[in-house]
C-alpha cells in the first residue's frame, strides 16, 4: 500500500493539494517528502496475537480521532481496513464530527475477508461522502451486488511507479541475481507479492513444471509474504512435482531496497491469479519494463494488452498459462519490445498526475458542494 498512497500524496501536492499521509510504523519513505508522514499505527502487523494488534490498531484510531479537531473542508481519505468493526466506527466518528470521507475500495470485499467483516464493511461504503475504485467492473459491484449509491462511486484507475522504477540503481539481469543470491544462468519467472489462495501460485507452480520441459535451466522465483494462506501446501506441491532445485522461495517481507532487484532479475512476471480487482504488482512489472502474464480476472484485462504488453490467459488453466509464459521466454526480444510496450503504455495511460488530479477534482468539489 505504501507505494500508492506516497506516490498519490507527492502528485496531489503538485495539485495544490497538501496532505497529511497516516500510515504504520512498517512505512518505508524518505524524509525530502513534500509533504508529512506521521506514522501513528505502531505494530499493528507481525507475530504479536491478533487482539495485541487490535488494540494497538485501535489506539491508533483514537490518536487521529484526539489529535485532528474537524474543521470546514476537512477530508479523511481512507485505503485499507484492518479491523472493520473498529473501521465503521472510526468513519462514523469521523461523520459525527464533522468531517467529509472519502473511501479508495482497493478491494470492494477483500476476497480473504471474514463473512462477519461485510456488515461493517458496507456500513463504511454507506457512510462515505465518495468512494473511489480502479475499475468499472469494481463499481459495478458496489452498485448492484453492495445496493452503494451508484453516484457517488468514481472510477480512478491504479497508477504506475516510474519515479520508483528510475530512483533504483540501473542493474542488468545477471548483476540483480547475483545481488539477490541468484543463480545468473536461466530464465527467470517471478511471482511477487502477497501469498493468498486467491492469486493462483499453486496453479504457476503446476505450470512451471510444463515450462521445464522446454527450459530445464528455467527458475521460478517466488517473493513476498503469506497473508491468510499456508506456504506448506505450496512447498508439498513443489516436492511431489520435483521442482524443489528449480523454485526459489523467499517468503517474508520483501524490504523497498530490494524489490526493484526481483524485477530486475526477472524475465517474465506471473499474475496467475483466481481473483482481484486490480493488482499493483502489475504496474510495478510494467514500471520496471518487464512483459508479463495474467489472467483474465478483474481490472488486469483493462491493462494488459494482449500480445503488445504481455499475455492474458483463463485462470485456473495451467496449461494456457504454461504456453504464455513460454512465448515470452522463447522470443527475448519480442518479451523485451513487450516490456518496454508496457512501461510506456502506463506511463502515458495512467500517469500519476493524472489520478492525482482526478483526486483533487474529487476533493474540491465535496468542499464548494458541501458533501452528499
Amino acid at each position: 500500500m505504501h507505494y500508492y498512497d506516497l506516490a498519490l500524496c507527492r502528485a496531489l501536492v503538485e495539485h495544490g493539494i497538501q496532505p497529511v499521509l497516516l500510515t504504520c510504523n512498517e512505512t518505508e519513505a524518505s524524509d525530502d517528502l513534500p509533504f508529512d508522514v506521521q506514522r501513528v499505527f505502531v505494530d499493528i502487523y507481525g507475530s504479536s496475537p491478533s487482539w495485541q494488534r487490535g488494540l494497538r490498531y485501535a489506539r491508533g484510531l483514537w490518536w487521529v480521532l484526539s489529535r485532528n479537531p474537524a474543521r470546514d473542508g476537512r477530508i479523511v481519505h481512507l485505503h485499507y481496513f484492518h479491523v472493520p468493526t473498529l473501521d465503521w466506527l472510526f468513519a462514523r466518528a469521523l461523520k459525527l464530527r464533522g468531517f467529509k470521507v472519502v473511501v479508495t475500495a482497493h478491494d470492494v470485499v477483500p476476497f480473504d475477508a471474514d463473512p462477519r467483516d461485510l456488515r461493517p464493511l458496507v456500513g463504511i461504503y454507506r457512510l462515505a461522502d465518495r468512494i473511489i475504485v480502479h475499475t468499472a467492473t469494481s463499481r459495478d459491484e458496489l452498485a448492484t451486488a453492495l445496493q452503494i449509491d451508484r453516484r457517488k462511486v468514481s472510477v480512478v484507475h491504479q497508477g504506475p511507479y516510474p519515479d520508483f522504477a528510475v530512483a533504483a540503481p540501473r542493474r542488468g539481469v545477471d548483476e540483480a541475481r547475483r545481488l539477490l543470491g541468484l543463480e545468473t544462468d536461466g530464465k527467470a519467472i517471478l511471482f511477487f507479492g502477497q501469498i493468498k489462495q486467491v492469486k493462483g501460485l499453486d496453479t504457476l507452480i503446476r505450470a512451471f513444471a510444463e515450462v521445464l520441459r522446454q527450459h530445464p535451466d528455467a527458475r521460478l522465483v517466488i517473493a513476498g509474504p503469506v497473508w491468510k494462506d499456508d506456504f506448506d501446501v505450496y512447498a508439498r506441491l513443489i516436492d511431489s512435482l520435483q521442482l524443489r532445485d528449480r523454485v526459489v522461495a523467499r517468503v517474508g517481507y520483501i524490504p523497498d531496497g530490494q524489490v526493484p532487484l526481483y524485477f530486475q532479475a526477472a524475465d517474465v512476471v506471473a499474475l496467475p491469479y483466481r481473483r482481484v480487482y486490480q493488482s499493483a504488482v502489475l504496474f510495478m512489472a510494467h514500471s520496471f519494463g518487464r512483459p508479463v502474464v495474467a489472467t483474465t480476472v478483474g481490472g488486469l484485462a483493462e491493462v494488459v494488452q494482449e500480445g503488445s504488453t504481455g499475455f492474458l490467459v483463463p485462470p485456473d488453466d495451467e496449461r494456457f498459462l504454461a504456453g504464455a509464459i513460454l512465448k515470452a521466454l522463447d522470443d527475448p526480444q519480442k518479451a523485451e519490445r513487450m516490456g518496454a510496450a508496457g512501461k510506456r503504455w502506463v506511463e502515458e495511460h495512467y500517469s500519476w498526475r493524472g489520478i492525482a488530479g482526478q483526486v483533487a477534482q474529487l476533493y474540491r468539489g465535496m468542499v464548494q458542494q458541501g458533501g452528499s
